[in-house]
Formats: C-alpha cells, structure tokens, sequence
C-alpha cells in the first residue's frame, strides 16, 4: 500500500531551548466496484443485475497516525469511514461519520492500549489471519465468521501484544446503561501462536443487550502456509439470545425474513469452513472456501419459531493484480438452505432454497 505522508512539528517549551516530537499522518483507502448478478434477489426470487459495493473489500477511507513520544511510549489513532462506490453514500448509517473505526491509544514495549469505536479482537483474527474471504466481503455467504464475531463495537477499551510468537488481543466495550454494568456490554478475546508456516488461533466472546440476553460465541482456527499456497479451516460455535445472529445470517438487504430474530429465544449455531488461496503466477491469485452452519431454535419476529436449518456455501475468486495497488477480479458463489434456514438465504415468502451470484470488479489501493 503506497502510502501519502506529512511531516508535522509539535513545539514543547524546555530549559534551554525547544524540543519536537515527530509526527505522521496517513490517508489511506480502498475503492471497490463490482457488477454482479444475483439469481434471487427479492421476495418473488427474481433475478438482478446490478453494480455493487465490491465484492472483495468495501471501499473505505480513512486516516491514522503516530506520534513519537519518546521513551518507546507512542500516540495513535484511527478514523476510518465506509462507503458505497456505486453511488457515493456513507455505508454505515445516515449520521455515522466515521462507522469503521474511531480511536485513539497509547504503545510501547507493553503493547498497544486503544480506546473508541473499534474492530472486535475475534474479527481482527479472522480478517487477518484465518478466514480466506477476510470475513463479511461476500454479503451472501460470508454471514457465519460475521454473526460469530459481529466486526465492531462502541465504547471499547482494547489491548493489544505479543509475547515471541503468541499474540493476544482482549478487549471490552462499555454498555453505558444507568444501574447496569452488564447490560449493553461486551467482553472479546483472541489468542494466536505462529510457528514458521503454521498457525494457530481461536477466541470467546460475548455480548449483553440492553435485556441482558446473551450472545456467545467460540472459535478455533489454523492455516499453513506452502509457500505459494495457503490452506484455512476453523471451527464456531454461537449461542445468542439477543436476535443478531438471524440479522448477520440474512446478509442481502432482501434476506430478512420477516424482521430481526426474537430476542430472548436463544439460538444455536455450529458451524466450520475450510479455504486455500494459491499463487498460480506472480499476477493471479486462485481463492475457493467452503461454509457449512448447522442451526438449531431460528426465530424471527411475525414468524415465531421456525425450527432448525441447515446452510452452505461455496465461493471462489480469481484475482489479477494489474499493479501492486490495483487488481481486476472475477467471484462466483453458490448458496444452499434446507428447512428453517431457506427463511435466512432467500425470503419468507420466496420459498426459494438457492442462491448463485457472478460478478466482476476492480480494486484500488491508497
């Protein structure tokens, strides 16, 4: 990523004359553009065409800096906006300036300590480190990795080090309910060893409503590294009594069944996926992976309980880098829900248990 840089100076007032403290600040970004089509994609399971978002990476911009405060102490931060590139809007929500992350913190030879809006500790493990899709860039398949780690939260204190080759990350976000600590709150954990080619990874979370329903989330994970390919697998486990995880499962905007899950009826999800990327010439990059979610109790609201489903997907990409900032890209996928989880992938009043989709994109880098 080629990075736009500048220099600033801030003055402090010493005896004897003045002393600066470096600084520098990068503006950063991703624009990603793709045309797709989908065999299903409203309540009649009608087909569309259409120009989307990316399908690789949501187009971001954002800005971050470090500041040198000597003594190996440094300031960062972090300001990171999302937006659609097919018509320019801000992508998450009408009033959010910076939805992707806003934080500032404090590190050094401790590690690194961060306060603000900010990526959970679980979805920084597998965007960077063990889902092939980078979790959440398919809408239509990428649901599993997202309802377990469920991306970012408010109010966050996190923690960030290593110690060797063990990496932690623990984190908890603040509820901000009168009379109640627990409620609102969230507690994220994630935990990764690396051994030459090999890796290791897995964390907890969980995360209260307003109610103080529960949402809880387990995973494992490892890859292994050939050299010029790469191999993925992981395991989830969610257990989730506030309703998001029906939200993140129905991932297309047609896909909610009849509104968000029941909150207090608590849901159960297993699940696993296997990846590999390979690195068929210095240019083009081959990525395929697999997803399978078994669920247990899905509710939505107006529909009650529905009962249990069973869901897969299969998606690929061929992805060739036409420079090391900008890349074209093909993607297929196909997805598949048998009983309770047709309601997820299609509509309620589609009855349709399939789901395809075919696109081709651009990528730039900033």
């Amino acid at each position: 990523m080629k990075k736009s840089s500048m220099l600033l100076l801030a003055a402090g007032l010493t005896t004897g004359g003045a002393a600066f403290a470096q600084s520098t600040v990068t503006i950063y970004g991703i624009v990603d553009t793709s045309i797709r089509y989908l065999s299903n994609d409203n309540a009649q399971g009608s087909s569309n065409l259409r120009m989307d978002n990316g399908a690789i990476a949501n187009s971001r911009i954002g800005f971050k800096g470090v500041e040198d405060l000597g003594g190996g102490l440094k300031a960062e931060f972090r300001l990171e906006n999302g937006f659609n590139s097919d018509n320019g809007g801000l992508a998450n929500g009408p009033n959010v300036l910076f939805g992707r992350q806003s934080w500032v913190g404090l590190s050094g030879g401790f590690g690194k300590v961060s306060v603000g809006r900010q990526n959970t500790p679980l979805f920084d493990l597998m965007a960077d480190h063990f889902d092939p899709l980078t979790v959440g860039n398919y809408e239509t398949n990428a649901w599993l990795p997202a309802a377990a780690t469920r991306i970012r939260t408010n109010n966050m204190v996190r923690y960030d080090g290593n110690v060797g080759p063990v990496f932690a990350s623990v984190s908890y976000a603040f509820g901000e309910v009168a009379g109640s600590t627990r409620s609102g709150s969230q507690f994220s954990s994630a935990l990764r060893y690396t051994a030459g080619a090999f890796s290791v990874g897995g964390g907890f979370q969980q995360t209260n409503d307003n109610s103080n329903n529960k949402d809880t989330a387990y995973n494992l994970s490892a890859s292994y590294d050939f050299g010029v390919a790469k191999l993925f697998g992981g395991y989830y486990n969610i257990k989730d009594a506030t309703g998001s995880t029906a939200l993140y499962m129905s991932a297309n905007s047609f896909a909610t069944g009849s509104g968000g899950g029941l909150a207090g009826v608590e849901r159960k999800d297993t699940g696993f996926f296997l990846g590999s990327s390979y690195k068929a010439t210095a240019a083009l990059t081959l990525t395929g992976a697999f997803y399978y979610d078994k669920s247990k109790n899905v509710a939505y609201t107006g529909l009650g309980n529905v009962g249990d489903g069973k869901r897969y997907a299969v998606a690929a990409w061929a992805e060739y880098a036409l420079s090391k900032r900008t890349q074209v890209y093909t993607t297929v996928d196909y997805n598949k829900a048998k009983d309770a989880a047709v309601y997820e992938l299609t509509n309620s009043t589609s009855g349709k248990n399939s789901l395809t989709t075919v696109g081709v994109g651009i990528r730039h880098i900033f």
